[in-house]
């Protein structure tokens, strides 16, 4: 498999485990509380000739509640961590009147080693 796939498949798995309803880019059911995800960017990283070589991938998650969702939060970084990501920034929340929703962006990294 390529790297971005279980780096992506990572991203949704470990998001999974915190609510079922989760997509890339757009969520079609009527959850009141979902994750989306996507990828932003992803940069190779080469420290030195024979040194470490890998790729960055940044993503960005949105969690969508109707409900307090601090808790879901807090767990949300915590798994993340866990998983591996790190340089987890949890962006300003905003409210939807359109929607109800509660939205709160998380931006995250996740850093591959390329097998030599």
């Amino acid at each position: 498999a390529r790297m971005i796939d279980t780096v992506d498949a990572l991203v949704k798995s470990t998001l999974a485990a915190l609510c079922p309803n989760v997509a890339r880019l757009l969520y079609r059911g009527k959850a009141g509380t979902f994750f989306t995800y996507q990828l932003v960017s992803s940069e190779d990283r080469d420290a030195a000739e024979d040194e470490m070589q890998g790729t960055e991938y940044t993503y960005r998650v949105d969690l969508y509640s109707k409900r307090d969702y601090i808790a879901l939060l807090r767990r949300t970084k915590r798994a993340l961590k866990a998983a591996g990501f790190y340089g987890i920034v949890i962006d300003p929340e905003a409210y939807e009147t359109d929607t109800g929703f509660y939205h709160v962006p998380i931006e995250c990294r996740y850093y591959e080693k390329t097998e030599v």
